[in-house]
């Protein structure tokens, strides 16, 4: 109706009326240019904006189209229903009828379409192809879950079962051997040596029977006589016995300076090294003798040695010092070496640097009568075994920078004997000082060290050709 009252004529259309856009022709094998809604079919504004610009909306049905170019044009083709074959299957609004631009195959299908369906073989429903694998996404994601759980789970047993249930045997053990049981031992750090040795089967259970035990720090140091094998229970109730405490053996070489005798009376006797040395730190207790002017260098004669249970460090240096006594009592020392124009302890201090240069305990009186030689004739000893000494070092030669030292055992630099012993000599060393060879040599080298060969000569060139052979033998030359 018009702005007068009057109707508009038929063929006329109320602009004030909105009118949905009539529909134009579209051909299916075109693309359609929109995206497919992904939020489904609900009522959405793109919704809307489709439903109004399908062509249903317009009341349109499709019929057979034809559309001409021009005149001399025939049909260029007629629209027709898609085949089934295409697999459109949009069902949304439409009735089941096929909506240009909304199929469900996507974008590739419609590519295939653009190019021509009369040469491309029917294809078959998608749906079953896509739902073949859909099981293994959810079989990745429960392995990716269960896979640490069960290790978790599986550690997290294991150190439940090491921590409260450990491997144990199940007897008293067979066989026998010697344990040490340091000075400060406890079950934690003797537990790892015992399971090492083959006594327990695990460090773990013998701190859990240590710990259930009346006694769980009655470790005392000492040798113990114990079994392979053995259940840790018995083996630390073994331990608190002191019955089973046994005798240790530990022989000192010959010529073994002081510093070594203490070190390995300290691994080997059962006794700690510092409870040696704090008993030389005091030496006056050693009950030394008078001649040795309180060093206990030299002075504890290397033999062999039986440390009994509950021994301690004053009772082991003391016998050591007392063996010594015996000995020079023995050779009537005091006699000896007043016929060979030493004192006592010069006696010890020569017979140290024979220990120390001697490669064949054959060849002691001859190094012995070299010593007394150069002595007689004012000639410095020149021993290199006095001037690593006196660096705290040990070797065969030493270096330019080593006899360059100032140290008082520099025999190098100083005429005369050592101030003191620099090791401990046995027997054979002091009988060849009060019993030396008969010769006018002054110079011996031992050539090779491996063999002790000990060549003696009175000559410095013959020297020097030793002295050579030497370095050969050491790789020096």
């Amino acid at each position: 109706m018009t702005d007068n009252g009057s109707t508009w004529p038929p063929d006329h259309r109320d602009p004030r009326v909105f009118q949905p856009p009539q529909p134009l022709h579209h051909d299916p094998r075109d693309r359609d240019p929109r995206p497919a809604d992904p939020g489904g079919p609900g009522d959405s504004p793109w919704r809307r904006t489709q439903r109004l610009s399908r062509p249903e909306a317009a009341g349109w049905h499709s019929a057979p189209a034809s559309h001409h170019t021009g005149p001399g044009e025939g049909d260029t083709g007629a629209y027709r229903q898609p085949d089934d074959e295409d697999g459109y299957d949009d069902q949304d609004d439409t009735g089941g009828r096929f909506v240009p631009g909304f199929g469900d195959h996507g974008d590739e299908d419609d590519e295939d379409d653009h190019h021509g369906r009369r040469g491309r073989a029917p294809r078959g429903p998608r749906g079953p192809r896509r739902r073949r694998f859909r099981w293994i996404a959810p079989l990745v994601a429960l392995l990716v879950i269960l896979i640490p759980v069960g290790i978790g789970g599986a550690y997290a047993y294991s150190l439940y079962m090491s921590k409260y249930h450990p491997a144990d045997y199940p007897g008293p053990g067979t066989g026998h051997l010697v344990v040490q049981v340091p000075s400060g031992a406890t079950p934690t750090s003797l537990g790892p040596e015992l399971a090492r040795l083959g006594v327990v089967a695990s460090a773990r259970a013998f701190v859990l029977a240590a710990e259930h035990s009346s006694n769980p720090n009655g470790l005392l140091p000492g040798f113990y006589g114990m079994h392979l094998h053995m259940k840790a229970s018995l083996a630390y109730a073994l331990l608190l016995d002191q019955k089973n405490l046994v005798q240790v053996t530990v022989t000192i070489p010959e010529g073994w300076r002081l510093s070594q005798i203490v070190a390995y009376l300290g691994a080997k006797s059962g006794i700690p090294a510092s409870a040696y040395q704090s008993v030389l730190n005091n030496p006056a207790q050693l009950h030394l003798p008078a001649y040795a002017n309180g060093k206990p260098e030299g002075y504890l004669f290397p033999a062999t040695y039986e440390v009994l249970p509950h021994e301690t460090a004053l009772g082991v240096l003391t016998g050591m010092v007392q063996r010594f006594e015996q000995e020079a009592a023995q050779l009537n020392l005091p006699t000896a070496a007043r016929q060979v124009h030493l004192t006592e302890g010069q006696v010890v201090i020569m017979a140290s640097l024979v220990e120390a240069e001697g490669g064949r305990v054959s060849d002691y009186p001859k190094i012995a009568r070299v010593i007394y030689n150069r002595l007689a004739q004012g000639i410095p000893l020149q021993l290199d075994s006095t001037v690593l000494y006196g660096l705290h070092s040990y070797g065969i030669i030493a270096s330019d920078a080593q006899l360059a030292s100032t140290s008082p055992y520099n025999t190098y630099k100083y005429k005369g004997l050592t101030p003191g012993p620099i090791d401990s000599p046995g027997a054979a060393a002091i009988q060849a000082v009060l019993n030396p060879a008969a010769g006018n040599w002054i110079y011996f080298v031992t050539v090779n060290p491996k063999t002790g060969l000990t060549l003696f000569t009175a000559s410095q060139t013959q020297f020097e050709q030793y002295r050579a052979e030497l370095e050969h033998n050491l790789g020096r030359g």
